[in-house]
């Protein structure tokens, strides 16, 4: 009794210790599946499609398809629901979930593979579409025949069609149907003219005799192949054949349509099933295309595309297309263009400007090149021969050049006269002008010595003589200044003469940055520091300007840099070895008139450049040069030396205590026994 009621305690405890601990249960459990990832895309494929039976009966289907995924999928079958009718459908797996839309049937499974079979029934249009990937597909027809053929494979998006060819599939399997196959193919291709293409494809088991073909669009047809004797009047086309088959192609133009007649209708003949429509058009006309046809691949059509962006569209019985064609505006062309435009422009110190213009250009329709000059012309030629002069009238400044078509060279020499002001101001340069576009505009100046630029304006950008090193280096001159001078104005004039400095001498500018931080250095240690610690101090920082100093100088503080403003060895033009006309006696021939000799180009002491990109006669290329001469200069030399000479003056009395107090340093022997006492006043 007790043994039994020990048995049954012990028992109930530990049921009642495995009930309160589900961790421990969970313990001796084996680990739990861990969740695969979610299929999202290509989660199933239809492997092979087989059909049987005969065109315009039930047909039997096979399909073979498997899925990669654990959770249900919605599979897309064939349709649409509203052709297509389903039978006796069934699967491997017992009775399938089939369900549909407006475009097709769906199968819904969680099979990993699946097989479906049953019986469909075409519609009065005898097609079938597939959405797919199948990747083969098997038809073995008893009465009738796939047009698209019997073994198919990689089909997606795909439209099959079906052509009953025979009536009695037991007695007579191959034998024609009654009324003959009508197979009709169209291409309208627009352009200057709106042309056609007609591909027509009929059978029937008698003599075909002859067909007719309506011209309902208006077709005027110019040729015709695979039909002799062809006729078209009263708006039909009539076409002779021999045999039981045909295959005409028939084209011709289309009459124009005026733009605000709105799009034009296309309708399928109601003797074909379906129709192939392509509709093209050339790079100068757009095309919209509306209506209930279906777009499919170009592939399909059987007439082959012969534009770029060609689109191809199915029809079925009754359906229609609206087309609506724009042709695009032809803007103006260019029947000339100069490739370069290479100027050298050489001005001499009273204002005399010689101009030596260059200009490779490509011409394709002009006889003649009307050129303005940039001033009086002097010498023209074309490819290195030496043209005379022609004007359209007497003075006036257009000179007219007779060219050839291809690619040549022409060269202008013209003379003109600009003024120099006395201190500075903006030299403006006068251009030439003609009637094509320039790519590429590039112009040298060649200025006297007394003119000094400061930046030629008018290019794709401003080209100035000041860099960014000098922007930093006068920054810099400013603040050195500001920290080594203890007044206001004793800063104002150190700013101005150190920033100064850097335009007269560089390394005067280096030497005298660091004596201004030195001074300013000292000056702020003996705020805090004295005796020993001062002298170690200054030591210090006189060591620091001074490696400063030299790093500078090492790294080409002091060597002027190369400015975007100057070209430095500038290809001066050479003068045009030319030959007189010479009569057959030895003599000039002056009937020929009198061929021009080119100048010579003088040299300058420095020269300017720039240039610009795309230049025409609504956006000329005009340069203007920014100069000052060297008298302003001059006096810019004299207004800096006195601004030093005042910053001297302002400090006379402690740079003479100073040279007094060193004076006395060296004369005289330090007390050992006397007190260093600081000096509360900095130098300067």
């Amino acid at each position: 009794m007790t043994v039994g009621f020990a048995r049954a305690t012990f028992a109930a405890a530990v049921v009642a210790l495995l009930a309160s601990s589900p961790a421990l249960a969970r313990a001796g459990a084996p680990p739990e599946p861990e969740s695969k990832e979610i299929c999202v895309d290509d989660c199933w494929q239809l492997t092979t499609m087989t059909l049987r039976g005969a065109v315009g009966a039930p047909l039997s289907f096979e399909l073979h398809g498997t899925v990669r995924a654990n959770e249900e999928q919605k599979i897309p079958l064939f349709g649409p629901p509203s052709e297509v009718r389903l039978d006796d459908v069934s699967s491997d797996a017992g009775r399938p979930t089939i369900t549909f839309d407006n475009d097709r049937y769906y199968l819904i499974t969680r099979a990993r593979s699946f097989t479906l079979r049953g019986k469909l029934t075409l519609g009065s249009d005898q097609m079938l579409s597939l959405a797919g990937p199948l990747l083969a597909l098997d038809a073995h027809m008893t009465k009738g025949r796939l047009v698209e053929g019997e073994k198919l494979s990689g089909l997606t998006s795909a439209v099959l069609h079906f052509d009953p060819m025979s009536e009695d599939s037991a007695s007579k399997p191959a034998a024609p149907k009654q009324p003959p196959v009508f197979r009709l193919s169209r291409s309208i291709r627009f352009g200057n003219e709106t042309g056609f293409v007609y591909r027509l494809v009929a059978s029937q088991s008698t003599e075909l005799g002859i067909m007719h073909l309506p011209l309902a669009f208006g077709e005027k047809v110019q040729d015709v192949q695979g039909a002799t004797g062809w006729k078209a009047e009263n708006g039909d086309l009539m076409l002779p054949t021999t045999g039981k088959e045909a295959e005409i192609t028939i084209s011709g133009t289309l009459p124009p349509v005026k733009e605000t007649a709105g799009p034009r209708v296309f309708k399928a003949d109601e003797r074909s099933a379906y129709e192939w429509w392509m509709i093209e058009a050339d790079p100068e006309h757009r095309v919209g295309v509306a209506g209930e046809g279906k777009l499919v691949e170009t592939s399909q059509s059987p007439i082959p595309p012969t534009m770029p962006g060609a689109r191809v569209f199915l029809l079925q019985r009754g359906q229609q297309l609206e087309v609506d064609s724009k042709s695009l505006v032809r803007g103006d062309v260019l029947a000339a263009v100069a490739r370069t435009n290479r100027r050298f422009v050489a001005i001499t110190g009273p204002g005399e400007l010689i101009s030596d213009e260059t200009i490779a250009f490509d011409n394709n329709g002009l006889d003649h090149l009307m050129v303005t000059p940039a001033g009086k012309a002097m010498y023209v030629s074309t490819d290195a021969n030496a043209q005379r002069i022609l004007h359209t009238e007497a003075g006036a400044a257009d000179v007219l050049v007779p060219i050839r078509p291809g690619s040549h060279l022409l060269r202008v020499q013209s003379l003109a006269d600009v003024k120099i002001r006395s201190l500075g101001g903006v030299l403006t340069v006068p251009t030439s002008s003609y009637p094509i576009a320039t790519s590429n505009a590039e112009i040298t100046v060649g200025l006297p010595e007394h003119v000094r630029p400061v930046a030629v304006l008018g290019g794709d950008h401003a080209r100035w003589i000041f860099s960014r090193g000098d922007l930093v280096a006068a920054v810099l001159g400013v603040a050195v200044a500001c920290f080594g001078f203890r007044t206001n104005r004793t800063r104002a004039l150190g700013a101005l003469v150190t920033a100064g400095l850097w335009f007269v001498s560089r390394e005067g500018f280096v030497f005298a940055s660091g004596g201004l931080f030195v001074a300013g250095a000292i000056f702020l240690a003996s705020r805090f520091i004295r005796s020993t610690r001062l002298l170690v101090a200054s030591g210090f920082i006189v060591v620091v300007a001074l490696f400063s100093g030299r790093f500078a100088l090492s790294e080409g503080a002091a060597i002027e840099p190369a400015r975007e403003l100057f070209a430095l060895r500038p290809e001066i033009p050479t003068p045009e070895v030319t030959h007189a006309a010479v009569a057959p006696d030895g003599s000039l021939d002056t009937k020929a008139g009198v061929t021009p000799v080119s100048l010579s180009i003088p040299t300058s002491e420095r020269y300017v450049q720039s240039s610009r990109q795309l230049v025409t006669r609504d956006r000329p290329f005009s340069p203007r040069i920014l100069y000052v001469t060297s008298a302003l200069v001059a006096a810019l030399h004299v207004v800096w030396l006195a601004l030093l000479g005042l910053l001297g003056w302002l400090h006379r009395d402690r740079l003479a205590a100073l040279r007094a107090q060193l004076v006395d340093r060296i004369i005289r022997r330090p007390d050992p026994t006397a007190v260093p006492v600081a000096d509360p006043v900095a130098p300067f």
